[in-house]
């Protein structure tokens, strides 16, 4: 028992394939079966059978060096499920890379002096990956890594706060800069505009999530209270969301409500995700977690994948929103759980996560294409 909730590994998909649940096609198959479903692994890639559920999990990188994904709250995946973009020191220094997800070659995209790894995100088209460089913003090619250009600069005695992202059209950058206990969202018109300030909050702004269907933003303060507001900062508001904390947000797909990740106040209480629509401002409990400390949803919504904090079950679970029931896919075993940020990609055949579990922080892929069903990039 995880949380008052059920764990069900591998035995226990079968038992679940009794429920009508359109997600589920298949039970899993044995490691050996599932190894032919994928290519041969390059010199980095290893397999291996999670010791708790016997699934086959792929670590992409070496942790003889560090490698990091970008916030949830930036893409990281392109729309064909076929290229991650990540950060890495293996060169030494960190840089940004590109793997190829069908054979697991990487490809550098360049040399940098003063990146910041905790900056990178994929535009919106899947042409550029977006970086911070000492203060500019900098959009890199990925079909020409040495054209970069870049496209604004943080203020003097400005800093970032929190993280950036792009519109689903790439036609605009939202980011915040913050000096003192002044901060200020800032909006970059694409290709060539200049940043100007659409609104000011107190305290600190995390992660920005634009609206994938609306020109409306939804992001984090510090306080872990959750906000919106028009992409020219009008209309803006808190969202009434229960007593707590929210952990993490993101749009559903067709724009109209908001999926967040509630730390309850009450710490008896398991965390739980919850909706909020956008128009009505109903808010309703879509299913309470084993302790989720992160979450992401696949395109259609239909299933959630999270990292449990737990100490006695750190693991990577996959929550159906038809049955609110969860199932284990593999241990992440890492030191911080909140690093995990487990996602989807696009077609929701794979999962990918960060752990350190193996020594230093290095990316992990599981192939769930027997289990969920797949969906439209």
């Amino acid at each position: 028992m995880r949380g008052g909730q059920p764990e069900l590994t591998r035995r226990g998909w079968l038992a679940a394939l009794a429920v009508p649940v359109p997600a589920i096609l298949s039970a899993p198959v044995p490691a050996a079966r599932a190894a032919q479903a994928v290519p041969a692994p390059t010199a980095e890639w290893r397999r291996y059978a999670d010791p708790a559920t016997e699934f086959e999990v792929i670590r992409l990188t070496d942790p003889q060096w560090e490698c990091r994904l970008p916030p949830l709250s930036a893409r990281a995946i392109d729309r064909r499920s076929r290229s991650l973009l990540y950060a890495s020191n293996r060169a030494g220094s960190w840089q940004p890379w590109l793997m190829d997800l069908a054979d697991g070659q990487n490809r550098s995209l360049g040399a940098f002096q003063e990146f910041q790894p905790s900056s990178l995100a994929l535009s919106g088209d899947d042409k550029d990956a977006w970086l911070l460089e000492g203060r500019s913003i900098v959009a890199v090619p990925l079909s020409s890594p040495t054209r970069r250009r870049e496209l604004a600069r943080l203020r003097d005695g400005w800093t970032l706060s929190g993280t950036w992202a792009g519109s689903e059209d790439s036609t605009h950058l939202f980011y915040a800069e913050q000096r003192g206990e002044s901060v200020e969202m800032r909006r970059l018109r694409l290709p060539k505009g200049v940043p100007d300030t659409i609104l000011e909050q107190p305290g600190s702004i995390g992660e920005i999530q634009p609206n994938p269907r609306r020109a409306t933003l939804a992001w984090l303060a510090g306080d872990g209270s959750l906000w919106a507001a028009a992409y020219d900062g009008t209309g803006k508001r808190r969202l009434d969301t229960p007593p707590g904390r929210v952990l993490e947000t993101e749009w559903a797909p067709d724009g109209q409500s908001l999926f967040y990740l509630l730390e309850p106040a009450d710490p008896s209480k398991l965390n739980e995700i919850r909706e909020q629509q956008l128009d009505t401002r109903a808010d309703a409990l879509v299913a309470r977690t084993s302790q989720f400390v992160s979450f992401g949803r696949n395109a259609n919504a239909s299933v959630f994948v999270g990292a449990s904090r737990s100490k006695a079950s750190p693991t990577v679970l996959v929550l159906l929103r038809a049955t609110r029931r969860e199932f284990t896919l593999c241990e992440h075993r890492a030191s911080d759980p909140a690093r995990v940020a487990p996602r989807f990609s696009p077609n929701s055949q794979r999962v990918i996560f960060e752990s350190d579990r193996h020594g230093k922080p290095a990316l992990y892929m599981l192939n769930v294409e027997r289990l969920i069903e797949k969906t439209d990039s």
